[in-house]
């Protein structure tokens, strides 16, 4: 091998590596977005799940977040598989899981209640609003459908139908409504200037982190744009 082709053949291997390395950077750089992503979808449902929880109405869906949330269990999930069981990783990956999956749950299971419950009212707001201010996903939106004409034919073999007097505006009457004015507990995540907090149209600032206990319908605004969140 001549002098040239040496140098040739070194340089060829020099740039493999630097390509090589660089391949690594971005596998690490992939690694640590995906970690971070993860993590602030968690956080994002953990809010979504606490806001559900405490608002007296629906919120609007987190359906993106969840399907985020649930891929990311499967990747965990099969990480796990190569780990040892008596390994300490693992016990906290297992556990970690569980707190994980029971949120989901959680959330899933409260809006289902309130669907129930409030399933004409809510039905009612859902086809008055535009179709980026829905608050039910798809499957949400068919399940009170669903629901509401189950519900709307029981009533009638057992009662409905031997009441032909009854008037629609009796038949409105029976729509059960969240309660917005009941109070609630809110904890400021920006600075919000001049919040009306009374009928007599008395107004606070809210400063970043500041806790207040409020009717929900003075503040469900500031929880919509994430200027609040419930506790």
């Amino acid at each position: 091998m001549s002098g040239d082709e040496h140098i040739v053949d070194l340089q060829e291997k020099n740039d493999l590596k630097t390509e090589t390395a660089l391949d690594n950077d971005e596998e690490e750089d992939d690694d640590e977005m995906e970690q971070i992503t993860a993590q602030k979808v968690l956080e994002v449902l953990e809010t979504a799940w606490i806001n559900e929880m405490c608002a007296p109405e629906i919120l609007p869906d987190q359906t993106d977040m969840l399907e985020l949330m649930v891929s990311q269990v499967s990747h965990m999930v099969e990480q796990m598989k190569d780990l040892d069981k008596n390994d300490f990783r693992a016990v906290v990956h297992s556990m970690e899981l569980e707190r994980v999956r029971y949120i989901m749950a959680s959330y899933l299971r409260c809006r289902l209640q309130k669907i129930e419950t409030f399933t004409q009212h809510i039905l009612n707001q859902e086809d008055v609003r535009e179709p980026d201010d829905k608050r039910l996903s798809p499957e949400e939106t068919k399940f009170a459908r669903e629901y509401s004409s189950h519900v709307d034919e029981y009533f009638h073999k057992v009662a409905t139908q031997y009441m032909p007097n009854q008037q629609r505006g009796e038949l409105e009457q029976r729509i059960v409504a969240p309660n917005l004015m009941s109070h609630v507990f809110l904890k400021a995540n920006v600075a919000v200037p001049a919040v009306i907090v009374g009928v007599d149209d008395e107004e606070v600032d809210m400063a970043p982190g500041s806790q207040h206990i409020i009717p929900y319908q003075l503040v469900a605004d500031l929880i919509q744009n994430n200027q609040g969140q419930l506790i």
